[in-house]
């Protein structure tokens, strides 16, 4: 470790804050406490990640890693407790946070709101949900706190009586918000009530975080306030200057929410500022910003999340105290950056697998970081949660589904499966969004292509996977799912205009107009007339992006000057297209106009200063192309073509060094980028005269196009991918023993279970139980078949053990079925000895599929690898719980394989684990090789 830069870090959270909002309050002296915090330190710009969903953003700052990585998808998850769905928990991250990494290196870390922190994790230190702070029910009512919210729960009480409720504020807490709130009339009218729910949650976070900074040591603290972007969500658009939209009257009443809301945050960061000391160095972020001006959208997209398309894609950073400069700005900076330059500051290395950077630049000393491959193999104690608690909600799920419907588990009633559906779709969704941000456009691709397939109508999978095939040049797939786009919308259009035909000719029959039923019939009314048009500007948006992808460039001119009202929420996009047309063109000047009109627009656009970049290198004008550059890398830092353009501008302002530096970030973080490898092959030949790193750099360059190449291959062949997966995972999931040195049997209170996952030989092994004398629970209501020619040996009431457990009364001195996913449902109540059947996972997961497909059932939407490593994961986590019930439970494994070549070997060992009363030549008699061993091969058959 090298030497800290600070003792303490607090980092302080504010979800949505904008320097458009805030550098005004401070120039009118209304935020003097944060304008007291940047002039003593640093302050910037921070690079937000697409989807902008602020769960992915959280959880991205607190690890250094993209969605992709840490597991966090979304708002909801499916709940395997209940089959329905949940708010996101903690449980889906798959990756240590920062607290996690300072607790096994002997940090104490106080984390107060932060998003997702439920349920809380034993960190050396205190730990406070996200749910901690929201109202539920009116006042006096019970607001119960559980171990699940507070760390350690000895706080419980305590900080139970911090929280604000409402109801407890005065008239004088709000006006200062809404100055004419007494014009209101709150029963028609209830923002004055969201109001007072903000602050009282707000106020609520404060006073615990307030309370634990004085009262528990630490080292690291992490505040978390999601009071701006529910406030802006709510009252952005009454912000000045009114909107033409906005009502004069509406407008006059709540124009000073917004501002009173930053002016609170600003208080209460007094208080913070006041209570760390000059000891502590304080970092304050958001995770992107909010339109205040006239980018403010008017209507929300149609979808879920849609609400994000108010977020602005900056948010902010300011830092002071020890190890930071004093009044400077920090340019590049990413909300990936943050756990990097927590870690630095407190002198630990940085996960090589972190896809931040520390923020040197902020630094009032040179540091050179260290680095470790990845903090999650570092063992120690983390204070996260037991490793069986943890879960990756969609893969649960879709495994789940795959038990469901293979017969083995109950089905979960029409609507809650619709509800658990959708929020999978969702959460899929936001995941290849991330891919895609990321630019691994191969994940993301297969990603689109599987939610389209499934949802045929949601237009907005079909123009993502568009996308993705046009950025890895896939043209001709682009153009095929185009046209399947716009055939959709043209059929879907026609059913809407003749169910809207239909419904007109009732209701004038009836004499009625529209306005005359229910509210419900009157909003599926007006979905089916968006449904109804078309949006041929969209539509044409679209087609101009693949005329300049088949380098039909004077059509896509054309085409875009008849798409102008695609220009919504006056975006810069349009003009932005049409100035890389014209780059495509050769017409430097009028490229060089059009992203002066989208800077004209929003001048805090990215990707218009790496426009005007290339316009720039396209006329030799290098000095002034490399400013461009670099004030586009100083918004957006991770954009691997910005930093290859970058590279590009060095070398011919002759600065080869810093060139290198640049194409070397660009393939850093787009390990595939040919042309990066070429330039350097280039600038290693031809200006350092260095043939052995030229060769080297042309080697990578032919390799990186030939992986290129091999993953648009796979995109295709879904087979391969899948085949591939089973190949890696052909081993046996190994279940372990757990015998007691007492091996006595009471045969009558002993309940004997044969257990695995489906397909594993449970059946086979149920046949020589039953042979060996052994009294089976069974119903037979599920017939034998092709895949069970014998039966299936199940018990109907098995199925449903998560609602029921009482019928295991019968089952006492008897043998019965149980699939491995269910053996966590027995609870101590009773005796087990478990038959624990292993079987190779390739072979598992091939029959299951075959017996899918002639039920005609899907099963899960998700690989045969990812099914694989769930499975994997699921066996372990149920062992680990089945260790626990000691003195109870005592479990056998045994090889499918061996029971097929060796069954009187297999017969004698399970003999002697139940106590010795069955006869074993019957036993060894029951299993019949031939026909076993014929499955087996159809089934590996597809694997060679």
């Amino acid at each position: 470790m090298s030497a800290p830069l600070t003792e303490k870090v607090l980092l302080i959270g504010w979800d949505a804050a904008d320097w458009k909002i805030i550098s005004p309050l401070m120039d009118e002296g209304k935020m003097p406490n944060l304008e007291r915090l940047v002039s003593r330190g640093v302050m910037g710009n921070l690079a937000t990640l697409y989807p902008v969903l602020s769960p992915m953003l959280w959880t991205s700052i607190a690890t250094g890693k993209r969605a992709g990585k840490h597991g966090i998808h979304g708002f909801t998850e499916p709940d395997p407790q209940t089959g329905g769905i949940r708010p996101i928990t903690s449980l889906g991250r798959k990756t240590k946070a920062i607290w996690n990494i300072l607790n096994q290196n002997g940090l104490k870390s106080n984390v107060i709101g932060w998003w997702p922190s439920r349920p809380v994790e034993p960190i050396n230190g205190v730990m406070v949900s996200n749910h901690y702070h929201q109202t539920t029910g009116k006042r006096g009512a019970d607001w119960p706190l559980s171990h699940e919210d507070i760390h350690p729960p000895q706080l419980i009480k305590p900080l139970s009586e911090l929280r604000i409720h409402p109801g407890e504020l005065e008239a004088e807490q709000i006006l200062p918000f809404v100055p004419l709130a007494h014009k209101v009339d709150q029963k028609t009218d209830r923002r004055i009530g969201t109001v007072a729910k903000l602050l009282a949650e707000c106020a609520s976070v404060h006073a615990a975080a307030t309370a634990i900074m004085q009262l528990e040591p630490w080292n690291f603290m992490g505040v978390y306030f999601d009071a701006i972007d529910h406030f802006c969500h709510g009252f952005m658009r009454y912000h000045p200057p009114r909107l033409e939209w906005v009502s004069e009257t509406d407008y006059e009443i709540y124009k000073d929410v917004i501002n009173g809301a930053y002016q609170f945050h600003d208080l209460m960061l007094g208080t913070y500022m006041q209570l760390a000391g000059d000891d502590t160095t304080i970092i304050i972020v958001s995770d992107h910003g909010f339109h205040p001006d006239h980018l403010r959208p008017r209507q929300l997209p149609n979808e879920p999340a849609g609400p994000a398309s108010e977020h602005r894609p900056f948010g902010i950073f300011a830092a002071c105290g020890p190890g930071i400069k004093h009044d400077d700005l920090v340019f590049g900076a990413s909300l990936l950056d943050i756990t990097p330059t927590v870690l630095t500051l407190l002198g630990l290395p940085l996960g090589r697998d972190m896809d931040g950077k520390p923020l040197l630049n902020a630094f009032n000393t040179p540091v050179e970081p260290e680095y470790i491959d990845s903090w999650d193999s570092i063992s120690g104690d983390t204070g996260e949660l037991p490793d069986e608690l943890h879960v990756a909600p969609v893969d649960n799920h879709e495994a789940l589904q795959q038990l469901i419907d293979l017969g083995y588990i109950d089905s979960v009633d029409t609507d809650q499966k619709l509800v658990v559906s959708n929020t999978v779709r969702e959460l899929n969704y936001n995941l290849a969004r991330d891919y895609m941000d990321a630019q691994q456009f191969d994940k993301a691709a297969i990603l689109f292509r599987d939610l389209l397939s499934n949802n045929p109508d949601e237009s907005r999978f079909a123009v993502k996977l568009f996308d993705c095939y046009l950025s890895m040049d896939l043209v001709s797939e682009a153009a095929t799912t185009l046209t399947a786009l716009i055939a959709n919308k043209k059929r879907y259009a026609e059913e809407a205009t003749n169910e809207l035909a239909a419904i007109n000719n009732k209701l004038e029959a009836e004499g009625k107009t529209i306005q005359d039923t229910s509210p419900d019939e009157r909003k599926a009314y007006v979905k089916l007339l968006k449904k109804a048009g078309i949006n041929t500007d969209s539509i044409r948006w679209l087609t101009a992006k693949l005329q300049v992808a088949e380098g039909k460039y004077e059509a896509a001119l054309q085409t875009i000057q008849k798409a102008q009202s695609v220009q919504v929420h006056n975006l810069p996009s349009l003009h932005q297209l049409t100035g890389n047309v014209h780059l495509k063109l050769k017409h430097w000047q009028d490229a060089e106009a059009c992203f002066q009109q989208a800077l004209a627009i929003d001048p805090v656009n990215s990707y218009a200063h790496l426009g005007l970049c290339q316009t720039c290198l396209a006329q030799r004008k290098n000095k002034q192309a490399l400013t461009e550059i670099q004030t586009s890398l100083g918004l957006i830092f991770h954009n691997p073509k910005a930093h290859f353009l970058h590279g590009i501008a060095l070398h011919r302002c002759k600065k080869i060094p810093e060139a290198i530096l640049a194409l070397e970030r660009a393939i850093q973080q787009n390990p595939l980028f040919p042309a990066a490898h070429k330039r350097l092959a280039y600038i290693y030949k031809n200006r350092l005269y260095n043939p052995t790193m030229a060769n080297h750099h042309k080697q990578l360059a032919k390799e990186a196009r030939k992986t290129i190449r091999k993953h648009r291959q796979t995109l295709f062949s879904i087979d391969d991918v899948s085949e591939q997966g089973v190949t890696d995972l052909s081993d046996t999931i190994s279940f372990e023993d757990i015998l007691q040195t007492d091996t006595d049997i009471q045969a009558e209170e002993t309940i004997i279970i044969v257990s695995g996952l489906p397909r594993s030989g449970t059946s086979m092994m149920m046949q020589m139980l039953e042979a060996g004398g052994l009294s089976l629970l069974t119903d037979n209501t599920r017939r034998p078949d092709s895949h069970n020619q014998k039966g299936y040996y199940e018990y109907e009431p098995v199925k449903s053990m998560a609602k029921d457990i009482q019928w295991l009364d019968n089952a006492k001195g008897k043998g019965i079925k149980i699939i491995a996913q269910l053996l966590p449902q027995l609870g101590t109540r009773y005796q087990y000895r478990i038959i624990f059947m292993e079987r190779p996972l390739s072979e598992i997961i091939n029959s299951q599929k075959k017996m899918l497909v002639q039920s005609g059932k899907t099963g899960a939407h998700i690989s045969d690898l990812t099914l694989a490593s769930t499975y994997k994961k699921q066996i372990t986590d149920i062992r680990k719980t089945l260790e626990k019930h000691e003195g109870k439970i005592q479990t056998l494994s045994i090889n499918y394989h061996e029971t097929l070549i060796q069954p009187k070997t297999v017969a004698e060992k399970v003999n002697h684990f139940l106590g010795k009363t069955l006869n074993e030549t019957a036993m060894a008699k029951a299993v019949e090789p031939a026909l076993h061993h014929q499955t087996t091969t159809s089934e590996t058959s597809n694997l060679r």
